[in-house]
Formats: structure tokens, sequence, C-alpha cells
């Protein structure tokens, strides 16, 4: 394990953009769903199961307990290794990874001491999971992220179930004295194990619907987001703690499963997608997105202040598909030359032009940098972009450094857009103005 480290608690009142810098600045970073459901790969007695997300296997099956957890007898993924994993995320352009620690099964991937269900003490692999991705992110310059499941958990031990799968004589919703035993025996156990142990740069937590209300209330919200801030001056803290009502104290709004809003909020934002439809690795989802989809939601995203986490479920060996590698390389060397139209920019104040997005990033001296990502264009032609009262000073392609024709009558502005652009895939133009937009 790493080192337990302490820290003194913030002064809140200066904590949110001490903590909220670095994320910003990323705005895409990788998820990763993995556990015992991977071996199984979306399959249950030879059959695909009925659930489209792969880690729903216990529910959506209705499995005993008993007969699910046997699983842990062939974890032994002896293809996980995590420096691999860090490269992966740092190939893509990504800046930080969250990978479940605990999902609704209940099953940890680190050495608790709240429950022997985990990957020390129940399985053959029987090594540190977190512990080894945490050094590998570290190596990597990537920040580590730990989703874990506060509300549901299906081990037994008191956390609440999803009654529209797997209501049935043996899995039944807890009553408030069941909840408040796994409430102080495992969450919050291991939510500081967490802590204490990995350091992480946030703590994703997951609700979605108005039952989580009735277990996580405002008083163990603020319990919880107490605990964190106690032990951590940088962990943040997702809107998922309770979806519906999610504390004040919140660092960062997380939308629903792939859900990507027309405008952003007036907080830090992200939204979290799927490469396919499954989370964790499902055998027989081939429904994968294009790069050039993954790309224009990344973009999308920035364009409206927020960031996409891209989720990768890992195969029961712990490898990445190809065909997840192939999409995050892809994304990844459109980031090398685009790179600067992402990370560290805000949202436009113009809008949604028919053509594409635009990110923005001020510069010294009263000068703005838009960058104009062409998504629907024809090269060779004009371009308008209606922006009152600047001056245009220069405009590039970023990925070849060729100027680009440009005047400014008061109202807008005109590009001449090169035919070269042909070749090019979701350009980006770098347009520097000067003046107050």
């Amino acid at each position: 394990m790493i080192k337990t480290t302490m820290k003194m608690k913030l002064d809140e009142t200066e904590a949110p953009d001490a903590r909220l810098g670095w994320w910003g600045e990323a705005r895409f970073g990788m998820f990763i769903h993995w556990g015992l459901y991977s071996n199984p790969a979306g399959l249950w007695n030879g059959c695909k199961i009925r659930h489209p997300y792969s880690e729903w296997l216990q529910a959506s099956e209705r499995i005993p307990r008993s007969v699910y957890q046997a699983q842990v007898a062939s974890f032994n993924p002896v293809g996980f290794d995590a420096d691999e994993w860090a490269g992966e995320a740092k190939a893509a352009g990504m800046r930080y990874l969250v990978i479940t620690a605990k999902h609704h099964d209940g099953f940890a991937l680190w050495p608790t001491r709240a429950s022997r269900y985990n990957v020390m003490d129940a399985t053959p692999f029987k090594r540190d999971i977190l512990g080894e991705l945490a050094e590998a992110c570290r190596k990597a310059d990537i920040k580590l992220g730990l989703y874990y499941s506060h509300w549901l958990d299906w081990e037994g031990t008191g956390g609440d179930i999803c009654a529209v799968h797997m209501a049935n004589e043996e899995y039944t919703h807890p009553s408030e004295e069941a909840f408040e035993h796994y409430w102080r025996e495992k969450c919050l156990v291991q939510v500081r194990e967490l802590l204490d142990h990995y350091d992480p740069w946030l703590l994703w937590f997951d609700t979605w619907s108005e039952r989580p209300a009735r277990y996580i209330t405002s008083q163990r919200q603020e319990e919880l987001i107490d605990l964190i801030r106690g032990r951590s001056n940088r962990c943040l803290i997702n809107s998922r703690i309770e979806q519906l009502n999610p504390s004040s104290r919140v660092d960062f709004i997380s939308t629903g499963d792939n859900e990507f809003p027309e405008e952003g909020f007036g907080q830090p934002w992200e939204t979290s997608g799927t490469l396919n439809d499954s989370w964790a690795y499902h055998a027989l989802d081939f429904d994968w997105k294009s790069v050039r989809q993954l790309l224009k939601n990344l973009i999308g995203n920035a364009a409206n202040g927020g960031n996409y986490q891209l989720n990768v479920g890992p195969t029961g060996e712990g490898r990445f598909q190809p065909a997840a590698s192939y999409r995050l390389r892809g994304m990844g060397n459109w980031l090398v030359v685009n790179g600067e139209s992402i990370y560290g920019t805000t949202r436009s104040p113009l809008g949604k032009p028919a053509w594409g997005r635009i990110t923005c990033r001020r510069l010294p001296d009263n000068r703005t940098r838009l960058y104009l990502h062409l998504w629907d264009f024809t090269p060779g032609t004009a371009l308008w972009l209606e922006v009152a009262g600047v001056q245009p000073v220069s405009a590039r392609v970023l990925e070849t450094g060729q100027s680009v024709g440009f005047s400014g009558d008061g109202a807008g502005v005109w590009l001449r857009l090169p035919r070269e652009l042909h070749g090019l895939e979701l350009p980006v133009v770098a347009l520097d103005v000067i003046g107050d937009l």
C-alpha cells in the first residue's frame, strides 16, 4: 500500500478554486469500469444478460449472492499492467483517470479492512490494484480519481439494492438500521482508507434517482464531505453524491450517463460517456462510436465549459480491447496538434455556429484567441464569424500552421478558408482578436 497521508482541513471559503484549478485545465479524463463482472463480460449461463451494462450482471440476472461472489475464485487478471493503463490514458491526451474502486456489487479493488470481499483477501490475484495504479499514474503525470458506490452495495452488508432489477426474497431494501450499519462499518471506513492510502484527486460518487434520498440524506452527505475535507486538501467531490439534491459543497456537476447538454452550467461540470454502450467490458457490445463523434463530444463540452470523462472497460484479463485503444489513440493524435484548443480553454460567448464550435483563451494586451472548430464547412470558401467590436490580428490553422486570410468590418470577421483543409480531420483555426467579446 501507499504510505498513509494526513492533511489539515481547508478553509472552505477559499478551497473550491484551489482544488479545481487542475480539473478545469485538464478538460479530458479516462473512466475505467472493471471488476468481478468483467470476466462474464455481459454473459450468464451462455446467454446475453438483460441489462445493457455488463457491470449490472448481479442485479440483471438476480444472481444469488453466494453464486455471484464465488466468482472471486476466478478473478486473476494476469494481463493487468498499471503502467500500460496509465500509458493509454497519456497517449489519448487525457490528464486524469478514475477507476471503480468499488462498484455496486460491493467488491473492492484494494485490501480493505472493512470486508474480506476484496482483491487481496478473496482472489488468487492478491495484488493491490489501486496501489499499483496510483504509482503508475504518478509516474505518468496522470491524476488518479476513485469511483466509490456509496449508496448501492449488493454484498449483503446493508447497502441498498435496485428494486427495478433485483427485488426478491433475498434482495430487499435495507432498514434504516441496516443501512446505518453499512454506512458506519463499510462506507465511511472504506472512503477513509481510500483517502489515507491513495490520496486521490477526486472521489466520484453515484446516484441518479429519487430512491437514494431515503438513505443518502443531507446529514449523511455532509458527514461524508466533512470526512473528505478533513483528510484531503485536494480531493474533489461530484454532484452524484446525491444527484437530485446534492450538497452545495460539491465541487462539480456530473450529468447523466452520456448526456451532453446544449448549454453549460454556472459551475464546473462534466459528462461521463462510453466508447460503445456498456461501461464494463461486454463481449457482445459492438456499437462503437467513431473517433470523429468522440472528438465532437470532447469539443462540444469544452465549448460549453465542461469536461469529458471517457470510459474504457478492460477485459477480465485486464487488457484494453483493440477497438478501444484505436479510438483513444485517434483522439490523442488529434490532440497532439489541436490540444491548445481544448486544454485550459473557456466556454465561448459566441454561441454555436452551424459550421462547428468555438473555445476561447484570454491572452495579454486585451487579446482573445478564438479556436474555431470546423465541423461542417467547404474548403476554399469564406467563413463569417459574427463578433462585433473586435479587431482581428492573426489567423492560422493549428495543425499545419498555415496562415488564414481575414478581414473585419466592425460587425464581424470574414475568414478565407484554405483549399487544403479537405485533408484534415476536424481542423481548428486559431483567430486572435483585440477587444472585448
